[in-house]
């Protein structure tokens, strides 16, 4: 007895197109779906940061009657050069310096060796010269750094901060942001308590640049400021 054999009939063209616009349509939703998710975490993450760093500059300000001092530059700058300065004068401030509590040997000699309240900087951040210091800050001392009594408002202390090294310097150029610009350059907190410029002239300004990306794949810089 000869076998039956039976003709199968392939895919129509017509049915192929379907199936991968189908794959297609999957592939774009989970795509969204991850981007959406990833955009949320680092909103998230970045707000988290922000809270943190809110409380622990108003327990300052409790304990020691003032605000944390930023860039001594912000005070002078006038609306001719803001364009131009003040991005860079709010990044590079010395809040963490002033949350954490330094103290400062041989503040009268050629070395201005900082120490911090709980354990100590990285290597490369001891030997600092007073000079140096007030090139990037504009502040010739750190406020929070009685000998006696310093104090620490971030417990426990915050590890997730990025050396920076200008001529003369080695330290940290301010409290650097957990998620990164769009073009991976280190993104920094920016910290505004004296200028004309803040949006809370009764208190200080505190915000961070942060990358998200949106519809189409495309980047996109947003701020989150406590404004």
């Amino acid at each position: 007895m000869n076998p039956t054999f039976t003709k199968r009939r392939g895919f129509t063209l017509v049915e192929l197109l379907a199936v991968i616009s189908i794959i297609g349509i999957i592939a774009a939703l989970v795509l969204t779906g991850v981007t959406a998710a990833t955009s949320a975490r680092r909103r998230t993450m970045v707000e988290t940061q922000k809270q943190t760093l809110m409380s622990a500059i108003q327990t300052y300000k409790d304990k020691l009657n003032f605000y944390p001092p930023d860039n001594g530059s912000l005070a002078s700058i006038t609306p001719g050069n803001y364009a131009s300065q003040y991005d860079g004068a709010s990044a590079a401030n010395p809040l963490l310096y002033e949350l954490v509590g330094a103290t400062a040997v041989d503040p009268l000699g050629t070395k201005y060796n900082v120490h911090l309240t709980n354990g100590t900087f990285p290597s490369g951040m001891t030997n600092v010269t007073m000079t140096a210091f007030n090139n990037l800050y504009a502040r010739g001392a750190i406020a929070n750094s009685d000998p006696t009594t310093p104090q620490n408002f971030l417990n426990p202390q915050p590890q997730d901060f990025t050396n920076y090294t200008m001529t003369g310097f080695t330290g940290f150029y301010g409290l650097t942001v957990a998620v990164p610009l769009t073009n991976g350059q280190v993104n920094f907190w920016h910290y505004d308590s004296s200028s004309q410029y803040r949006h809370n002239p009764s208190s200080f300004d505190l915000w961070a640049e942060f990358s998200i990306v949106q519809k189409g794949n495309k980047p996109v810089v947003i701020t989150n400021g406590n404004w």
